[in-house]
């Protein structure tokens, strides 16, 4: 798991909250403007004054330049210069997000809002807009974050302000960026790339080329990522904004896994100006993350380390301190912010150093609480609510087109009525039946064609809500806290290598899961690593009552076939709960084959537990629906399957051994072949 790459988080409030400011206020002298303030009287020109104050301080000194900015407003209130007000309010609610003062911002955005609309000026509801969603973008509510953010984008793109268009634009970017949509992310960091640069806007290009980094590092597509970043670097220097430069250093440590030389350059300097102005800050949390992780790594690496002690004179033992420091102050940092996508995925990291360094207890206790974050984590309702304002907002736009090609048909109508003869009339008559009748049919094509459009999304609807049970089923509170509760039995019982052995099987199997479960098709090595990893710990975990063996078929070449995940273990939970643990018998064996055709893949699972029959007078209430939930979930999820694609079908069936072959179950399931891309 690569830390840096999921918790280098992005906040916009900057560009929209300094509009009009950054350049002049880099032109002048601190000293000569506060000369010029002791003789000033107190009207809008102090005001301005007390603006590029704010401006001149702004990456140097944030708590001066956030005192200056109050002041501004305060000002203004008195003189009731509404717009001073706006961009004073703007300017204290960026700098106190940068701070890490994520309410207070928040409740300074939502003043600039209300004061906006109540002028009606457009502009200003927008950027107020944008700084309310980058707010709880930063907070990790994005269904919020994306309420705010199309809310702007539609209001932009009635006044027609292709600079406010473009701020939306890259922040819906970031949204699509944390649902993994990389495609659409691009698509709107390159719209507003192309506006960006028409309007020669240097600072609001670099943090759109930031975006445009992050679209292709979240992608694992490190070497495009690099010339955005470099160019973003290159901008923020020029324009003097040393945190933006922060930002750009803290994300490149991702671009160059494997040589801990540079990601360490890279951490330092990001480090250097975080502390400087900024330590609050959400990047600047994840910087600290990634210098204990980065640290980490390099201490699994014998070759990494011998080169790092060498070169920067560290010694083993400093490193696995500060690797320890650096992770325990980030995840109290991150608790403290209220962010806990960042808590869970330094949790986990934190847990696998204290088993580096032979600390069990601490390993299960990190463990239990990166589990217990990760089940309240889900994004499915963050993604089913960015594609219903992205229906809402077409729709819109379909509306004014609908209003404009009715009020153009009026005027012609009225024209007509006073300049044309009967004649003509009569033939504008017929032309216009014949139009409706055009209009018609076009309409029922576009009818046809959202009908269409709607049974696709149905039955991908119902394909995600399968995957989900499936995770579910696959990863149940039951099986979880019974190894967790295994592990710290043998930890009471100090037999640290069997826990330690629990330990590592259940991180990696955690792991591969919800690796696996963010992908709609995965390779068949994945799944048959995360399927052994599961029978190992559950026969661990059930004291070898029984055993489990795999046999594949030579010559497949398991990295190159796609499978849908999670669709096999079901059938091996089956067989354990209703099969082996119900047996008395000794050789207790579960077979799992995986046989192939020239279409098709086979997996066969294969037990001589008690059988179908005898199993039915073992069964519980929790255990039928358990097992009901599994199996029918299988079944769903192949009908959905076969719904969707074309080509060979997939089929899936369980039944009793024969008598000759003695007792036990044989659950066999087809799927046709998918090879993955090369």
């Amino acid at each position: 798991m690569k830390l840096y790459l999921k918790i280098a988080l992005l906040l916009f409030c900057f560009s929209s909250a300094r509009q009009g400011y950054a350049q002049k206020g880099k032109t002048a002298t601190i000293d000569s403007l506060l000369l010029v303030l002791t003789k000033a009287r107190p009207d809008t020109n102090k005001v301005k004054l007390l603006q590029q104050l704010t401006v001149t301080h702004d990456g140097i000194d944030q708590e001066l330049s956030l005192q200056y900015a109050r002041q501004t407003f305060e000002l203004a209130r008195k003189l009731k210069w509404n717009k001073g007000m706006l961009t004073a309010l703007r300017y204290v609610g960026a700098l106190q997000m940068d701070m890490g003062k994520n309410e207070e911002a928040l409740a300074s955005f939502e003043e600039s809002y209300r004061l906006s609309a109540q002028l009606k000026l457009k502009d200003d509801m927008i950027l107020s807009l944008n700084n309310i969603g980058a707010v709880y973008e930063g907070l990790s509510k994005h269904t919020k974050a994306a309420d705010y953010f199309f809310k702007a984008l539609k209001i932009a793109e009635q006044i027609k302000r292709p600079f406010l268009i473009a701020k939306c634009e890259s922040n819906i970017a970031v949204l699509f960026i944390q649902q993994k949509d990389f495609g659409k992310a691009r698509y709107y960091a390159k719209r507003a790339d192309q506006r960006y640069r028409k309007l020669d806007e240097p600072i609001y290009e670099a943090k759109n080329l930031e975006v445009l980094g992050n679209c292709y590092a979240f992608d694992g597509k490190y070497e495009a990522a690099r010339p955005y970043y470099l160019k973003a670097l290159k901008l923020y220097g020029k324009v003097g904004d040393q945190l933006g430069m922060a930002t750009v250093y803290t994300q490149m440590v991702d671009c160059y896994t494997g040589e801990p030389l540079k990601q360490i350059d890279y951490l330092q300097k990001a480090k250097v100006l975080w502390e400087k102005m900024a330590p609050n800050n959400l990047n600047a949390i994840a910087n600290v993350g990634n210098y204990g992780y980065v640290y980490f790594n390099v201490l699994k690496n014998p070759d990494q380390l011998a080169v790092v002690v060498k070169t920067l004179g560290l010694n083993k033992e400093q490193m696995l301190r500060d690797a320890e420091t650096y992770l325990a102050t980030s995840i109290r940092l991150s608790r403290a912010a209220g962010i806990s996508d960042l808590v869970s995925q330094l949790t986990i990291v934190y847990s696998e150093l204290c088993e580096y360094k032979k600390d069990y207890k601490g390993a299960l206790d990190n463990l239990k609480a990166h589990v217990k974050l990760q089940d309240s984590i889900s994004s499915q309702e963050i993604k089913n609510r960015i594609a219903r304002l992205e229906g809402e907002r077409e729709l819109a736009n379909r509306d004014k087109e609908i209003q404009a090609g009715k009020l153009k048909m009026k005027q012609f109508l009225l024209y007509g009525v006073t300049a044309i003869s009967i004649l003509v009339l009569l033939s504008f008559y017929y032309v216009n039946r014949s139009r409706i009748g055009q209009l018609r049919l076009k309409n029922e094509l576009q009818k046809k064609q959202a009908e269409e459009q709607t049974r696709e999304l149905l039955h991908r609807n119902k394909l995600s809500e399968s995957e989900l049970k499936a995770i579910r089923a696959q990863m149940n509170p039951h099986f979880i806290f019974n190894v967790l509760n295994s592990i710290e039995s043998y930890i009471v019982e100090n037999d640290s290598k069997t826990a330690s052995r629990l330990v590592q099987k259940f991180a990696s199997l955690s792991r591969l899961i919800l690796e696996n479960s963010t992908q709609s098709m995965v390779t068949a090595d994945r799944e048959w690593r995360a399927l052994k990893l599961y029978s190992e710990l559950e026969v661990m975990r059930f004291n070898k009552q029984f055993s489990c063996s795999f046999h594949t078929d030579a010559g497949i070449d398991l990295s190159r076939i796609l499978l849908p995940p999670m669709l096999i273990q079901p059938l091996v939970e089956n067989a354990i709960h209703h099969g082996m643990r119900n047996s008395a018998a000794e050789g207790n064996t579960i077979n799992i084959h995986l046989e192939q055709t020239e279409a098709e893949i086979c997996f066969t699972v294969e037990d001589n537990g008690v059988g179908l029959d005898e199993a039915e007078k073992f069964k519980t209430f929790s255990a039928i629906k358990s097992k009901s939930i599994g199996l029918s979930s299988i079944r769903e999820r192949i009908e959905i399957f076969n719904s969707v694609n074309e080509g060979s079908r997939a089929s899936f069936d369980v039944r009793r051994k024969r008598t000759e072959e003695g007792p036990g179950t044989i659950a066999i399931l087809v799927l046709p072949k998918v090879f993955k891309q090369i």
